[in-house]
C-alpha cells in the first residue's frame, strides 16, 4: 500500500471539473488524475522516470481537497 500526499496545480482541478461538466465518467476522470499524479509524484515534474506509465487502480481510499 502506498500513501501519497501530493499538491497538484490548479490546472488539474480545472481539467477535472471541465471533464465532469462535459459528462466524463469516473474512469475518464481517473485517467486525468493518474496522469497528473504520475507527472508530479513519480516523475517529479519531468526530472526522472521518463516514459513511466501510471495506472491509478485498486484505490482503497482517496481524500482530495481543493484549497
Amino acid at each position: 500500500m502506498r500513501w501519497i500526499t501530493q499538491d497538484l496545480p490548479g490546472e488539474v482541478a480545472r481539467e477535472l471539473f471541465a471533464a465532469r461538466d462535459a459528462g466524463a465518467g469516473e474512469q475518464q476522470q481517473t485517467v486525468i488524475l493518474a496522469r497528473a499524479l504520475g507527472h508530479a509524484y513519480f516523475r517529479e515534474w519531468g526530472r526522472r522516470a521518463h516514459g513511466l506509465h501510471i495506472a491509478f487502480s485498486d484505490v482503497e481510499f482517496a481524500d482530495i481537497s481543493i484549497g
